[in-house]
């Protein structure tokens, strides 16, 4: 790559090495002169100082030859200095994305260009798929090149200071220029594709080249001229034509609008980015831009669809993004782009995967335990749960958890839903993950027991049937508070009979339900019955002090 060519120093060099052959004039008289030297003709002069050599009729009649052919040493020949050649000018790659080649003209460009390289006249350009690079001179006009497209500098020079031109071949692609409006009125800036030339000052323009080599135009500001075949046409702002390869300009068409976003979200949190268009009536395609910068330049994802057909699945990594439109008419013409609309896509931390309770499970206490497996990501987590499927009215409601596990005590039986989501560093609150639902189911009812029948030999214990397949629980013992339990059977029937306590005094007795899965409801509450037996120590005692009474007597 070269290095940027001091303008004023190259003047200097002119001037200094070559006074035989070049004077000067002032600034403001805008002319050089050219001192005829032996064996010089006035086309050779024009050759070797002119940009266009067939400018040398112009060159006659400015200095009034009467017969150009015949000039003489030490002739002073005039020049307007914007007819000269000028300054070899040097872009600078102010923007590159992906593979983009650079090289000599006639080579294949091999050399790989990177941000900061200088290209200039006779170069050739190349971008490659998913690239992209931008060339910006020193007044700050530039073109930008987007994927697939090929590019020849066949001219970049500055003839004085305001006065530059640069000439482009483009065999084929898409291009942008933005060309700074200067203050003298001669630069100029212009495309040469295979058919046709859009020349412009100072403006916004697109051009672009089709497998077909039909060559499109489309002026976003200021006025671009078109010629093909020997006819120019003007286009103005909102304008554009197609020229196919031979053939003259088309008539100028007016640009669509572009097509609107609808449903385009601030904040996306899947990888997938839906939305639609509603494209103008007489658009038949449009292109949709996805890029990472406001300026459209850093493209992610770029797509052409027709009209009718639902927008491809768009998947993007997390990031801030910007999507722009563009109509196509019948004829290929783009539109008016449209201002670039900003969306965000988060999408971690991902939502936790729950571990438990499985979804439907049915628990049988309503201290319930909950756990996820670990987001990467995630500095913390929140945990709903509630008896809506919708999560409108939250039950519970508990954030700020550092583990991956959680105990949940709830007051009633019941369905319930619950979720977790990852929340990271920077606040960021995930996705929820899939409510998962549960159900807190009430245990059997107590129930309700008549009083204990005591007969000579046996108790007899009855309480209320609680439906099929249920089985009770009986207990006996002699404290209400049955630490101790004297007995203990299982039965399928809503009555119990067992051998009456050979030992008198106060029994409890209880019994429970038990539903055929095993869950046992509560107790009944406890009732007593008595056991009386025959008191032989206290007769006993009785008999002794009634006989030591008698002897004392005695």
């Amino acid at each position: 790559m070269r290095h940027k060519i001091k303008y004023p120093a190259i003047l200097f060099f002119v001037f200094l090495f070559f006074p035989p052959f070049l004077s000067a004039g002032t600034v403001d008289e805008k002319i050089v002169t050219i001192t005829v030297a032996k064996k010089d003709n006035l086309v050779n002069i024009c050759k070797t100082w002119l940009e266009n050599p067939h400018d040398w009729k112009r060159i006659s009649k400015f200095n009034q030859l009467k017969n150009p052919n015949l000039i003489y040493p030490g002739q002073r020949i005039k020049i307007p200095v914007k007819l000269l050649k000028g300054i070899p000018m040097e872009g600078i790659v102010t923007f590159i994305k992906g593979n983009v080649w650079a090289g000599p003209k006639g080579t294949e460009a091999t050399a790989i260009l990177k941000k900061g390289d200088v290209v200039g006249q006779g170069a050739e350009i190349e971008t490659g798929k998913d690239s992209a690079v931008e060339i910006t001179f020193e007044d700050g006009s530039a073109f930008f090149l987007r994927p697939d497209t090929r590019v020849s500098i066949r001219t970049a020079r500055q003839q004085q200071p305001y006065f530059m031109i640069r000439r482009l071949f483009v065999p084929a692609g898409r291009t942008m220029m933005h060309i700074q409006k200067c203050t003298g009125g001669d630069s100029r800036f212009e495309i040469h594709t295979p058919s046709a030339i859009s020349a412009a000052r100072g403006t916004q323009f697109r051009v672009s080249v089709d497998n077909d080599k039909t060559t499109r135009t489309e002026v976003v500001d200021g006025v671009v001229g078109v010629a093909g075949a020997g006819k120019k046409v003007m286009l103005d702002p909102g304008q554009g034509t197609w020229v196919e390869k031979g053939k003259q300009p088309n008539t100028p068409q007016t640009l669509l609008p572009p097509p609107a976003l609808e449903g385009l979200r601030p904040l996306y949190q899947s990888l997938l980015i839906d939305f639609s268009l509603a494209m103008p009536s007489r658009a038949v395609a449009a292109r949709v831009i996805v890029a990472k910068d406001f300026e459209m330049k850093n493209v992610v994802k770029e797509i052409v669809m027709q009209k009718g057909d639902p927008l491809p699945k768009i998947m993007l990594p997390d990031g801030n993004y910007y999507c722009q439109t563009l109509s196509i008419n019948p004829a290929g013409l783009e539109g008016i782009p449209l201002a670039p609309q900003g969306f965000k896509v988060r999408t971690n931390p991902f939502p936790p995967f729950v571990q438990r309770p499985v979804n439907g499970e049915e628990l049988k206490t309503k201290r319930v335990e909950v756990e996820w497996l670990k987001v990467g990501d995630a500095a913390s987590y929140s945990v709903q749960v509630s008896k809506e499927s919708d999560f409108k009215n939250l039950y519970k409601n508990i954030q700020g958890i550092t583990g991956t596990r959680q105990s949940i005590d709830l007051e009633e039986y019941g369905v319930y839903y619950f979720r977790v989501c990852a929340i990271a560093e920077d606040d960021f609150k995930g996705l929820w993950s899939d409510a998962i639902s549960f159900s807190v189911v009430e245990p059997p009812k107590a129930p309700e027991a008549e009083a204990p029948v005591v007969d000579k030999k046996s108790i007899a214990l009855r309480w209320q049937d609680m439906g099929p397949d249920m089985t009770y629980l009986f207990q006996m013992a002699k404290d209400p508070l049955f630490k101790e339990v004297l007995l203990e059977k299982t039965t399928d029937v809503a009555d119990i009979h067992f051998d009456k306590p050979k030992k008198g005094g106060t029994y409890y007795v209880r019994v429970r339900a038990v539903d055929p899965a095993g869950y046992e409801g509560q107790f009944t509450p406890a009732q007593a019955f008595e056991i009386k037996t025959f008191p032989y120590a206290e007769a006993g005692a009785i008999v002794t002090w009634i006989i030591g009474a008698l002897i004392i007597i005695l």
